[in-house]
């Protein structure tokens, strides 16, 4: 298991009982953490999930963005094209 998978399975954990501002707040580390990285796929759906959480998504509603920002993460990949790819499909997702 990697950092960032152990990271983002606290993160699915913590949805359930963390008030909205602390959620935000969390994702937000964790974007900042992704793009420091240099994990720019994970970090275009931690920016997304980042929207949804201001839009006042929650609960199951927020679990859908969890598991892109994991599968984001597991990638493993770095490139544009990648990042181009999950932000795609973050549209996808937000179009419903």
């Amino acid at each position: 298991m990697t950092d960032w998978t152990a990271r983002l399975e606290t993160f699915a954990r913590h949805c359930r009982t963390l008030p909205p501002a602390a959620l935000a707040a969390e994702a937000h580390r964790l974007r900042c953490g992704l793009d420091a990285a240099g994990l720019r796929p994970a970090a275009a759906v931690a920016r997304a999930l980042e929207a949804a959480l201001a839009r006042g998504e929650g609960g199951p509603l927020i679990h859908g963005w969890i598991a892109l920002l994991a599968e984001a993460a597991a990638s493993g990949r770095t490139d544009r094209h990648a990042q181009d790819a999950f932000a795609a499909a973050c549209s996808v997702r937000l179009a419903g």
